[in-house]
């Protein structure tokens, strides 16, 4: 809400907040950070917030303000919640605690205001802002997709520790609150509307006016629909859940039950934040004393997990994300070229899902492919995957019928239009690659952005076949395409500076994480994933269960095991990444013999075929296959078998190998930084994120002990575990990935 509008009678001004009153007798604090777009609790605001509710406190008890109202002075943004530096700079539980109390001090002042108060929700609403919010007694929001409402603080390894864990069940029921503080996902206006968390949606054209005159008539008792609408949102909870020690008991159960399913046990933020809910049953909005017990023990366990590594480590991947969307500002020039039309060549099912990417950000694409069976093929990989959306309650059947239409086919070049981006995703093969970049050449403009959706193959390689090489590109999306938050985008050697901008611009509009790579074999995830892949692989001729091997990996948290994953990308395609990878490095990457015989069987190409390492059955993993297990035992004896590894060695010769890879990657240039290359691997692979990374956990491990197990495995098993020279030298030097790119 923009204070100019109302009319001053009475003003102050500071640095974040500025105060006013109008001759209505409401009081409007605005939050309007100077730092940044969105405002943020930084040390210095909450500081300041608490100055300006002494104020209020002051006004309220004389009698000079009727009510207030906080509002917010940025476009699509009530407060985005604290500043994560405040996360990041607790070192101990106790600090941890007494940041929590802190705030909880704040909020609570305010909820114990003698006067009516309304949060003005106009936009973002995370975190604090939302624990803000929660502490009035009034709640509107602005009917825009930019409104998102949630906690979001299990992500970053905390709980929410400003009083959310108390007000937010007794706002909008515990099994609702259970559900958003566990997950830390948002919710829309409309949803936060029916749930009770917010009392009006109004237009973003109308928000201001509307919300002022809404809060007029509350103020004057003219008008009870905010009654009446907690009421109905009220009757929509199950009474004998919500008010009954058993129901609320059966909420819990549930709850963890989900918890440990999510999370493997492997992130404490999910069960603390459970616990603590669990224990602060009592009470209702309004008793104090229940909400000072409740706060205390909010903020011991808040202490308890800002000070964990998992807290620390997800933090940090929090600011790399920060740090790729910032890139494209920082490192590259722009076209500012606006892409209002895209043009996918290649419409199966990796095409479609592309297709759906950009209808889903508003930006219509047409399909191209040599036959119209092959675009409906696209289409209805499209569709299924708003279907499935459709059917989580992401959108309705208006929304879904009109960004199907934003996607067009075609079966000529002549019928694509004028594109503003094209990207290539035929099949991955050289020859045809390079046949459809220069046979599209001639239908676009100049100035067209072209990027190739390569897995493993060279952009240099397909660029030779292009006039205009230097508006060409990678952009490699990782299946499935709704799912998976990263996108390499791949710089070849004559691809111009602001290309590389738009791309990352691009993939930044398009919702993915973008990490800029050197066109090398592999890029970067394929590159380092495949040499896990193919020494699980390897290690099947030596007898590994490897159902037990898969259980191994997803205890250490992988969020599938190696067999699994390669189930999941195709064993044809996991066999065609790892040959092109052999033929780039040599005996380092040798493919693991029992791919080359198990990709010949075509009904045992993982997941796609319904069969692989496990029988599939509607898309999902039953049983072991044993008709797989069959294969391998008649590999094993033709091959001689050998000694079947222990845990330890199956853990470290896959998982090693990877780290090791990783070292090369980076000694030549690959990825920009540790950090970027931790990002791809959890962005792009799933490794787990309260890890760290791949790089963070092997500097937590120790490079010098990473070092002796590869010379290990080397004398046992052979010279590709030799170690890589930039490796040995951290090692020689007792320093770990990120203290010698940080120069500690």
């Amino acid at each position: 809400m923009n204070a100019t509008t109302a009319t001053d009678t009475e003003s102050t001004t500071a640095t974040y907040f500025t105060m006013e009153t109008d001759e209505g007798g409401i009081t409007t604090l605005v939050f309007d950070s100077p730092d940044g777009r969105v405002n943020t609790f930084t040390r210095a605001a909450i500081e300041e917030l608490a100055e300006h509710v002494t104020e209020l406190e002051r006004r309220a008890a004389e009698g000079s303000t009727r009510g207030v109202m906080f509002a917010s002075g940025k476009e699509g943004n009530f407060i985005a919640g604290a500043d994560i530096h405040l996360i990041r700079e607790i070192s101990t539980p106790q600090e941890g605690r007494e940041a929590a109390a802190a705030g909880q001090a704040i909020f609570a002042r305010i909820q114990d205001l003698p006067v009516p108060t309304l949060a003005a929700i106009n936009g973002s609403c995370m975190g604090g802002g939302l624990e803000l919010a929660l502490s009035c007694d009034y709640r509107t929001a602005a009917d825009s997709p930019r409104t998102k409402i949630g906690l979001p603080e299990t992500q970053l390894g905390v709980l929410p520790g400003w009083g959310g864990t108390f007000r937010l069940p007794r706002t909008v029921g515990w099994k609702q609150a259970t559900k958003m503080i566990l997950s830390g996902s948002p919710v829309d206006a409309g949803r936060a509307l029916r749930h009770g968390l917010v009392d009006a949606v109004y237009p973003p054209a109308f928000f201001d006016e509307w919300t002022r005159a809404l809060f007029g008539r509350l103020l004057d008792g003219a008008d009870d629909r905010v009654a009446r609408g907690r009421r109905k949102a009220g009757k929509r909870r199950s009474w004998i859940l919500e008010r009954t020690p058993v129901g609320r008991a059966l909420i819990f159960r549930a709850a963890a039950a989900d918890v440990k399913k999510r999370t493997g046990g492997h992130y404490p933020a999910q069960p603390e934040a459970l616990r603590v809910l669990r224990a602060t049953t009592g009470g209702a909005l309004g008793n104090r004393q229940a909400r000072r017990r409740a706060n205390a023990r909010e903020a011991g366990a808040f202490g308890r997990l800002a000070a964990t590594e998992e807290s620390t480590n997800l933090t940090r991947l929090f600011f790399a994300r920060e740090a790729a969307k910032r890139q494209e500002a920082l490192q590259y020039a722009r076209t500012d070229r606006h892409i209002s039309r895209a043009a996918v060549l290649g419409a199966g099912v990796m095409g479609g899902r592309i297709a759906w990417l950009f209808s889903s950000r508003d930006v219509p694409v047409v399909m191209k492919d040599i036959a119209w069976d092959a675009v409906h093929k696209g289409y209805q990989s499209a569709r299924e995957v708003y279907d499935q959306l459709r059917a989580r309650g992401k959108y309705d059947d208006r929304e879904v019928n009109l960004k199907l239409n934003a996607i067009h086919g075609a079966v000529s070049y002549e019928s694509i239009g004028r594109p503003d981006v094209v990207v290539e995703a035929v099949v991955e093969r050289m020859d045809v690659k390079r046949q459809v970049l220069s046979e599209l050449e001639s239908h676009i403009a100049d100035d067209t952005i072209v990027v190739s959706n390569t897995s493993a193959l060279s952009i240099d390689g397909m660029a030779s076949a292009l006039r205009h090489p230097e508006r060409f590109a990678g952009m490699h999306f990782f299946n499935p395409v709704n799912r998976m938050p990263l996108v390499e985008v791949i710089r070849g050697e004559r691809t111009a500076d602001a290309v590389i901008g738009d791309v990352v611009a691009l993939a930044l509009r398009l919702g993915k994480t973008p990490v800029v790579v050197k066109n090398s074999p592999g890029f970067l995830v394929n590159r380092l994933l495949l040499p896990y892949l193919n020494e699980a692989a390897v290690m099947l001729g030596e007898g590994v269960d490897y159902e037990a091997a898969d259980r191994l990996f997803a205890d250490f948290g992988m969020p599938m095991g190696p067999y699994t994953l390669l189930d999941e990308v195709g064993i044809d395609v996991g066999f065609h990444v790892a040959a092109t990878l052999n033929e780039a490095f040599g005996d380092r990457m040798a493919t693991a013999p029992v791919l080359d015989a198990i990709r010949t069987d075509s009904s045992l190409l993982g997941k796609k075929s319904g069969a692989g390492f496990y029988v599939y059955e509607n898309g999902k993993r039953r049983d072991a296959n044993p008709r797989m297990k069959e294969l391998i035992r008649g590999h094993r004896s033709s091959s001689g078998g050998g000694a079947r590894p222990g845990d330890r060695d199956i853990f470290d010769r896959a998982m090693l190998n990877m780290v090791n890879e990783a070292a090369y990657a980076l000694e030549e240039g690959v990825v920009g930084s540790p950090e970027e290359l931790d990002l791809a691997m959890i962005m792009g692979t799933g490794f787990p994120p309260f890890r760290g990374g791949l790089l963070r956990w092997a500097d937590r491990e120790g490079t010098g002990a990473i070092r002796d197990r590869l010379q290990d495995l080397r004398a046992r098993f052979g010279e590709r575990f030799a170690p890589a020279p930039l490796l040995a030298q951290y090692a020689d030097e007792g320093r770990g990935f990120f203290t010698a790119a940080d120069g500690d």
